[in-house]
């Protein structure tokens, strides 16, 4: 049977719950970096086991969470990542979005076609001081998130399959981030398991 666990940023995306219908749900805090270190730790540790080579090896990571419309989705819908891309910017040694010596500028997940753009800024449309090549991804995505990037990477570089389904919570405007989210992660259960989130 595969092991499969679920992966949230914060307990304010799903009210704290420890599992949904027995897959248990792991926290990886806020933002790429904690989100990368934290799903390092939880992949080589879940089974008790600290040893890269020996843990006891996860089939599937789940990441499910709020994030930013960016274009015409509608508030609480579930929508599966496709690609995800990186806010990172070293330029002239790589590309807007490329860390030098990494191969992948951008993941692909899944076929769905739905762009996100991983940030470590929460998007404010009524900010005007956005860097020109920020904006431009803004423009180009579907959606905006702030972990699905590093989650991602990380499970490709320990050869665990990953997939990312995001509820649009806001488009901007963060008043209405916990209402709309509580909407967002009570339609992603409702999904789960179902013939729209295959396991």
């Amino acid at each position: 049977m595969n092991k499969i666990i679920l992966i949230s940023a914060t307990p304010l995306e799903h009210g704290g719950i420890k599992d949904i219908h027995g897959v248990p749900i792991f926290q990886t805090g806020i933002g790429k970096i904690n989100s990368a270190m934290n799903m390092t730790n939880i992949l080589t540790s879940y089974s008790g086991n600290t040893s890269y080579q020996n843990f006891e090896r996860t089939d599937l990571v789940i990441n499910f969470g709020s994030c930013g419309n960016l274009k015409n989705h509608k508030v609480g819908e579930v929508i599966e990542v496709g690609t995800v891309y990186n806010n990172i910017d070293v330029r002239p040694f790589a590309e807007y979005g490329c860390t030098p010596e990494t191969p992948n500028c951008e993941l692909k997940l899944s076929d769905s076609g739905i762009k996100c753009f991983t940030t470590d800024q929460i998007y404010d449309n009524t900010r005007t001081d956005y860097a020109n090549k920020y904006l431009e991804m803004i423009n180009t995505c579907d959606i905006v998130d702030m972990e699905c990037y590093s989650l991602a990477y990380v499970c490709k570089q320990f050869g665990v399959d990953f997939k990312s389904y995001k509820w649009v919570s806001d488009d901007g405007n963060i008043d209405t981030w916990e209402e709309n989210a509580a909407i967002g992660f009570q339609n992603f259960k409702n999904e789960f398991k179902s013939k729209h989130i295959k396991l």
